[in-house]
């Protein structure tokens, strides 16, 4: 039999749990991950499946939009948190640098899981960190860190032969580990970071004539050294910033 009241005791019993016509996985993300909404709060809520339990957060909004965006620092956060890269908290309160490097890279390791980002690019990171940024930075503490201390980074780079561009790279690679100490709440806000100039040297290329030299003196010296059946020339095509090799049978 059914009851009078079931309806009312339903809704009741089940405020907290998720409305499922408001159930929306984030795109390019983990179909574990997920916002929701529910009767117990007009905020958007997240959800997600981590080493078998499920972890669920409140929003703080009702803007679908802005959930979505908060959703996916949740799982940022979670996965260096959970994967082995949590920031040890210090009766100090003085976090270095180094602590939350792993953290940062964590959520790098993520991105090219989900294919946001390259394997490749994923070691240049490392390897940026490695051997220039940690050995820099890696015992300072994150408060101290600021306009002078990247300054002096700059210069030291400068000093060891790195070239403009090579400097802005690794100010990035900076940048995301900072940035990930401010999404963690261990400093105030993300230091200034001075203005690199840099410009950029296309290489030279060669003029119609000059093609058509190269072509008449490569045939001329490979046709003495080749056989009938093995001639071939190199022409070296100049594009807007690469060369290209085109092998022509003669």
């Amino acid at each position: 039999m059914t009851a009078a009241n079931d309806n009312a005791f339903t809704l009741s019993r089940h405020r907290t749990l998720p409305i499922p016509s408001t159930i929306t996985p984030v795109a390019n993300y983990p179909a574990k991950l997920r916002i929701y909404q529910t009767n117990a709060s007009p905020y958007w809520q997240v959800r997600c499946f981590f080493k078998g339990k499920t972890y669920t957060q409140s929003l703080k909004t009702t803007n679908k939009q802005t959930a979505i965006h908060s959703a996916k620092y949740f799982y940022h956060l979670k996965v260096a948190e959970l994967y082995g890269t949590e920031v040890v908290r210090k009766h100090s309160k003085e976090y270095k640098f180094r602590d939350v490097v792993d953290g940062a890279l964590a959520i790098e390791q993520a991105r090219t899981k989900r294919g946001d980002f390259s394997v490749a690019g994923l070691r240049i990171l490392q390897n940026r960190i490695t051997k220039t940024v940690l050995p820099f930075f890696g015992e300072m503490v994150l408060a101290n860190i600021g306009y002078t201390q990247l300054n002096d980074f700059i210069a030291k780079m400068s000093r060891d032969g790195l070239s403009n561009i090579t400097i802005q790279q690794h100010l990035v690679v900076t940048r995301k580990i900072l940035t990930h100490a401010y999404t963690l709440n261990l400093i105030p806000a993300i230091p200034k970071f001075p203005n690199i100039k840099s410009q950029s040297k296309p290489r030279g290329s060669f003029t119609l004539a000059e093609y058509r030299l190269l072509v008449r003196t490569a045939r001329k010296s490979l046709g003495s050294l080749l056989g009938p059946h093995m001639k071939s020339i190199c022409i070296m095509v100049a594009g807007s910033d690469c060369y290209t090799y085109v092998y022509r049978i003669i």
